[in-house]
Protein backbone atom coordinates (compact mmCIF):
# COMPACT_ATOMS: atom_id res chain seq x y z
CA UNK A 1 0.00 0.00 0.00
CA UNK A 2 1.12 3.48 -1.09
CA UNK A 3 0.67 6.79 0.65
CA UNK A 4 0.17 9.77 -0.93
CA UNK A 5 0.16 12.95 -0.20
CA UNK A 6 -1.67 14.35 -3.11
CA UNK A 7 -2.66 17.84 -1.37
CA UNK A 8 -1.51 20.00 -4.95
CA UNK A 9 -4.52 17.55 -6.34
CA UNK A 10 -7.42 19.18 -4.43
CA UNK A 11 -9.11 22.37 -4.69
CA UNK A 12 -8.33 24.92 -1.99
CA UNK A 13 -12.11 25.65 -1.49
CA UNK A 14 -12.40 21.88 -0.17
CA UNK A 15 -12.20 22.58 3.57
CA UNK A 16 -14.73 20.02 4.61
CA UNK A 17 -12.91 16.86 5.49
CA UNK A 18 -14.70 14.04 4.27
CA UNK A 19 -14.03 10.39 3.94
CA UNK A 20 -14.20 8.99 1.13
CA UNK A 21 -13.81 5.29 0.11
CA UNK A 22 -13.43 4.32 -3.98
CA UNK A 23 -14.01 0.66 -4.74
CA UNK A 24 -14.66 -1.71 -7.81
CA UNK A 25 -16.49 -4.05 -6.23
CA UNK A 26 -18.19 -5.59 -3.15
CA UNK A 27 -14.97 -7.33 -1.98
CA UNK A 28 -13.97 -4.72 1.06
CA UNK A 29 -13.94 -7.65 3.62
CA UNK A 30 -10.57 -8.73 2.26
CA UNK A 31 -7.28 -8.64 3.80
CA UNK A 32 -5.94 -5.86 0.72
CA UNK A 33 -8.74 -3.31 2.62
CA UNK A 34 -9.61 -4.14 6.04
CA UNK A 35 -6.63 -2.78 7.90
CA UNK A 36 -7.74 0.43 6.31
CA UNK A 37 -11.15 0.63 6.56
CA UNK A 38 -11.56 -0.53 9.73
CA UNK A 39 -11.28 2.89 11.54
CA UNK A 40 -14.37 4.06 9.42
CA UNK A 41 -16.67 1.31 8.21
CA UNK A 42 -18.49 1.74 11.45
CA UNK A 43 -22.32 2.53 12.54
CA UNK A 44 -25.64 2.95 11.07
CA UNK A 45 -25.02 1.94 6.98
CA UNK A 46 -27.76 2.88 4.25
CA UNK A 47 -27.07 1.36 0.90
CA UNK A 48 -28.03 4.03 -1.78
CA UNK A 49 -28.83 1.62 -5.15
CA UNK A 50 -29.20 4.36 -7.95
CA UNK A 51 -27.43 3.55 -10.72
CA UNK A 52 -29.40 0.54 -12.00
CA UNK A 53 -30.35 0.30 -15.96
CA UNK A 54 -34.07 0.85 -16.23
CA UNK A 55 -34.24 -2.69 -18.48
CA UNK A 56 -33.00 -4.00 -15.26
CA UNK A 57 -35.32 -2.33 -12.58
CA UNK A 58 -38.21 0.25 -13.44
CA UNK A 59 -40.54 -0.33 -10.58
CA UNK A 60 -41.08 -1.70 -7.03
CA UNK A 61 -41.56 -5.19 -7.83
CA UNK A 62 -38.39 -5.33 -9.85
CA UNK A 63 -36.68 -3.34 -7.29
CA UNK A 64 -37.09 -5.59 -5.02
CA UNK A 65 -36.09 -9.05 -7.14
CA UNK A 66 -32.91 -7.44 -6.99
CA UNK A 67 -32.31 -5.35 -3.82
CA UNK A 68 -34.61 -6.55 -1.75
CA UNK A 69 -34.29 -9.29 0.87
CA UNK A 70 -33.41 -12.11 -1.29
CA UNK A 71 -33.12 -10.62 -3.79
CA UNK A 72 -30.21 -11.16 -6.71
CA UNK A 73 -27.61 -8.86 -5.12
CA UNK A 74 -28.79 -7.96 -1.79
CA UNK A 75 -26.78 -10.58 0.14
CA UNK A 76 -23.35 -10.10 -1.74
CA UNK A 77 -23.90 -6.68 -1.07
CA UNK A 78 -24.31 -7.20 2.50
CA UNK A 79 -22.10 -9.66 3.22
CA UNK A 80 -18.77 -7.43 3.68
CA UNK A 81 -20.11 -4.69 5.96
CA UNK A 82 -20.58 -8.06 8.62
CA UNK A 83 -16.67 -8.57 8.62
CA UNK A 84 -16.43 -4.88 9.92
CA UNK A 85 -18.56 -5.98 12.97
CA UNK A 86 -22.11 -4.39 11.90
CA UNK A 87 -24.91 -5.96 12.01
CA UNK A 88 -27.54 -6.88 9.90
CA UNK A 89 -30.30 -4.86 12.04
CA UNK A 90 -27.62 -1.70 10.99
CA UNK A 91 -27.58 -1.50 7.46
CA UNK A 92 -30.68 0.15 5.53
CA UNK A 93 -31.61 0.50 1.63
CA UNK A 94 -32.61 3.86 0.09
CA UNK A 95 -35.71 2.51 -2.34
CA UNK A 96 -36.23 4.50 -5.08
CA UNK A 97 -39.48 3.35 -5.72
CA UNK A 98 -40.80 3.75 -1.98
CA UNK A 99 -42.80 7.37 -2.32
CA UNK A 100 -43.85 7.27 1.18
CA UNK A 101 -39.98 7.21 2.59
CA UNK A 102 -37.87 10.38 4.03
CA UNK A 103 -34.52 9.82 1.98
CA UNK A 104 -33.04 12.88 3.62
CA UNK A 105 -34.15 11.85 7.07
CA UNK A 106 -32.52 8.26 5.90
CA UNK A 107 -29.55 9.91 5.28
CA UNK A 108 -29.23 12.46 8.14
CA UNK A 109 -29.71 9.05 10.63
CA UNK A 110 -26.64 6.98 8.70
CA UNK A 111 -22.48 6.76 8.94
CA UNK A 112 -21.47 5.53 6.64
CA UNK A 113 -23.38 6.17 2.90
CA UNK A 114 -22.59 3.52 0.11
CA UNK A 115 -23.64 3.81 -3.72
CA UNK A 116 -23.76 0.96 -5.17
CA UNK A 117 -22.58 0.05 -8.95
CA UNK A 118 -24.18 0.39 -12.00
CA UNK A 119 -24.15 3.50 -14.27
CA UNK A 120 -22.87 6.89 -12.57
CA UNK A 121 -24.70 8.93 -14.69
CA UNK A 122 -27.85 7.81 -13.75
CA UNK A 123 -27.59 7.27 -10.35
CA UNK A 124 -26.43 11.30 -10.30
CA UNK A 125 -29.25 12.03 -12.20
CA UNK A 126 -31.36 10.34 -9.57
CA UNK A 127 -30.29 11.85 -6.43
CA UNK A 128 -30.92 15.12 -8.22
CA UNK A 129 -34.77 14.10 -9.05
CA UNK A 130 -34.55 13.12 -5.46
CA UNK A 131 -33.51 16.50 -3.94
CA UNK A 132 -30.46 14.47 -2.26
CA UNK A 133 -27.49 16.94 -3.89
CA UNK A 134 -26.97 18.98 -1.16
CA UNK A 135 -27.74 16.33 1.79
CA UNK A 136 -24.63 13.89 0.28
CA UNK A 137 -22.91 16.79 -0.44
CA UNK A 138 -22.60 18.28 2.94
CA UNK A 139 -22.83 14.46 4.84
CA UNK A 140 -20.13 13.64 7.63
CA UNK A 141 -19.39 10.34 7.66
CA UNK A 142 -17.64 8.38 5.32
CA UNK A 143 -18.95 7.93 1.69
CA UNK A 144 -18.14 4.64 -0.01
CA UNK A 145 -18.85 3.16 -3.47
CA UNK A 146 -18.56 0.21 -5.55
CA UNK A 147 -17.69 0.82 -9.68
CA UNK A 148 -19.97 2.88 -10.87
CA UNK A 149 -20.56 3.99 -6.73
CA UNK A 150 -17.07 5.36 -7.14
CA UNK A 151 -17.17 7.35 -10.16
CA UNK A 152 -20.07 9.49 -9.03
CA UNK A 153 -18.50 10.55 -6.08
CA UNK A 154 -15.63 12.56 -8.77
CA UNK A 155 -15.75 15.89 -9.52
CA UNK A 156 -15.84 14.65 -13.17
CA UNK A 157 -14.82 10.99 -14.57
CA UNK A 158 -14.12 9.07 -18.03
CA UNK A 159 -16.09 5.78 -18.88
CA UNK A 160 -14.54 3.53 -20.91
CA UNK A 161 -16.75 1.59 -23.65
CA UNK A 162 -18.26 -1.83 -22.00
CA UNK A 163 -21.29 -3.35 -22.50
CA UNK A 164 -23.34 0.06 -21.36
CA UNK A 165 -21.32 2.62 -22.91
CA UNK A 166 -20.52 2.22 -26.88
CA UNK A 167 -17.59 4.86 -26.92
CA UNK A 168 -15.27 6.99 -24.26
CA UNK A 169 -17.41 9.62 -22.57
CA UNK A 170 -17.15 12.06 -20.11
CA UNK A 171 -19.32 12.89 -16.84
CA UNK A 172 -19.52 15.09 -14.57
CA UNK A 173 -20.35 13.63 -10.76
CA UNK A 174 -21.23 14.63 -7.15
CA UNK A 175 -18.00 16.83 -6.79
CA UNK A 176 -16.93 14.84 -3.26
CA UNK A 177 -13.69 13.66 -4.10
CA UNK A 178 -11.61 16.51 -6.43
CA UNK A 179 -8.21 15.89 -8.40
CA UNK A 180 -8.40 12.45 -9.24
CA UNK A 181 -10.17 9.80 -12.11
CA UNK A 182 -10.33 6.64 -12.05
CA UNK A 183 -10.57 3.45 -14.05
CA UNK A 184 -12.63 1.29 -12.50
CA UNK A 185 -12.34 -2.98 -12.80
CA UNK A 186 -9.04 -2.30 -14.95
CA UNK A 187 -7.64 -5.29 -16.32
CA UNK A 188 -4.84 -3.92 -18.13
CA UNK A 189 -6.04 -4.26 -21.48
CA UNK A 190 -4.96 -1.98 -24.60
CA UNK A 191 -8.66 -0.20 -24.68
CA UNK A 192 -8.42 0.67 -20.59
CA UNK A 193 -4.79 2.15 -20.81
CA UNK A 194 -6.27 4.39 -23.96
CA UNK A 195 -8.47 5.54 -22.54
CA UNK A 196 -6.70 6.14 -19.15
CA UNK A 197 -4.28 7.98 -21.12
CA UNK A 198 -6.71 10.07 -23.07
CA UNK A 199 -8.75 11.36 -19.64
CA UNK A 200 -5.26 12.39 -17.86
CA UNK A 201 -4.87 14.98 -20.99
CA UNK A 202 -8.85 15.54 -21.36
CA UNK A 203 -8.89 16.07 -17.23
CA UNK A 204 -5.69 17.39 -16.66
CA UNK A 205 -5.79 14.77 -13.66
CA UNK A 206 -4.12 11.26 -12.45
CA UNK A 207 -5.84 8.50 -13.16
CA UNK A 208 -6.10 5.87 -10.35
CA UNK A 209 -6.32 2.51 -12.16
CA UNK A 210 -7.79 -0.27 -10.22
CA UNK A 211 -7.69 -3.81 -10.57
CA UNK A 212 -10.35 -5.93 -8.53
CA UNK A 213 -8.59 -6.35 -4.99
CA UNK A 214 -7.90 -2.38 -5.34
CA UNK A 215 -9.30 1.12 -3.63
CA UNK A 216 -8.75 4.41 -2.95
CA UNK A 217 -9.31 5.92 0.53
CA UNK A 218 -9.57 10.08 0.70
CA UNK A 219 -9.88 11.80 4.03
CA UNK A 220 -9.05 15.29 3.12
CA UNK A 221 -5.80 15.85 1.23
CA UNK A 222 -4.60 12.26 2.20
CA UNK A 223 -4.93 9.57 -0.63
CA UNK A 224 -4.31 6.34 0.31
CA UNK A 225 -4.07 3.31 -2.30
CA UNK A 226 -5.48 0.15 -1.07
CA UNK A 227 -4.46 -3.19 -2.86
CA UNK A 228 -3.75 -3.35 -6.47
CA UNK A 229 -3.59 0.22 -7.70
CA UNK A 230 -1.53 2.56 -10.07
CA UNK A 231 -1.69 5.83 -10.47
CA UNK A 232 -0.85 7.24 -13.95
CA UNK A 233 0.10 11.14 -14.47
Amino acid sequence: MVKLLLQQLFCEENIKIMVNVLLNYYNFDGEWAREKLTPYVRGKVLIIPLAFREWEINDEVSWQAIYGEGGEKHDNIMRPFYAYGIEPSDIKWLDYFDKSADHTAELADADVLFFTGGMPEKAVARIDELGLRAAIQNFDGVVMGASAGAMLQLARYHVTPDEDYAEYGLYDGLGLVRGIDLEVHFLDTELQNACTERATGDLGLPVCQMWHEGGVLVEGNNVVTMGQVRIVK
